[in-house]
């Protein structure tokens, strides 16, 4: 959390005691299932930063159970949540997103299919975009495609993040290419990085 503080100039802790709250519900829920979802420090790190921004248009690839989804659309005042999954059914039989609570589901619309061919068209759809969170396909060629895909959708001072960060060369590759920073924000769980177009 210092990091995004120090980033931003930003007391974020009234919202990390929030993203605490919505933290107990998810848990009680996952269990320990999905070992792969965002990790508590992230979940709170985006529910923070989507918060304080309060966003227009958010757009995200890779649901799985929802973890991410269901603490951006908490965080939500008057935006729309664009989530992007190639699942319809997850592994244990359960659908893409169960997580996200009834209520939430509103300003919430989910695409099944792969990032390099939904992604394009909602991108031509809302035509900027506030916030991006990749969590897909991990590859060079997949989060180079996503990066490159959304920066000359995303407005001036809008913000990329990029989870697992660590497992490609490519966030590191694109940030030179644009000539911006990549900010680490946390290190477990392969990393979550972030970056904020000038």
């Amino acid at each position: 959390m210092e990091t995004i503080r120090s980033i931003f100039n930003v007391d974020f802790n009234r919202y990390w005691s929030e993203a605490e709250k919505i933290n107990n519900r998810v848990k009680k829920i996952l269990g320990s299932s999905f070992s792969y979802a965002l990790s508590e420090n992230k979940r709170a790190i985006l529910y923070s930063v989507v918060k304080y921004f309060n966003p227009d248009v958010v757009i995200e690839t890779g649901v799985g159970p929802g973890v991410s989804s269901t603490f951006i659309l908490y965080a939500l005042n008057k935006g729309v949540l664009y989530s992007i999954d190639v699942r319809e059914t997850l592994e244990n039989g359960r659908p893409v997103g169960f997580l996200v609570p009834h209520e939430l589901r509103n300003k919430w619309k989910l695409y099944i299919g792969k990032s390099r061919e939904v992604l394009p068209s909602i991108l031509r759809y809302v035509n900027k975009i506030d916030i991006f969170l990749h969590d897909s396909e991990h590859t060079y060629e997949n989060v180079m495609f996503e990066l490159n895909t959304v920066w000359n959708h995303l407005r001036d001072g809008g913000i990329i993040f990029i989870d697992n960060f660590e497992w490609t060369e490519a966030p590191y590759h694109f940030a030179r290419e644009k000539n911006v920073n990549l900010y680490k924000l946390v290190d477990e769980a392969g990393g979550l990085a972030m970056i904020i177009k000038k």
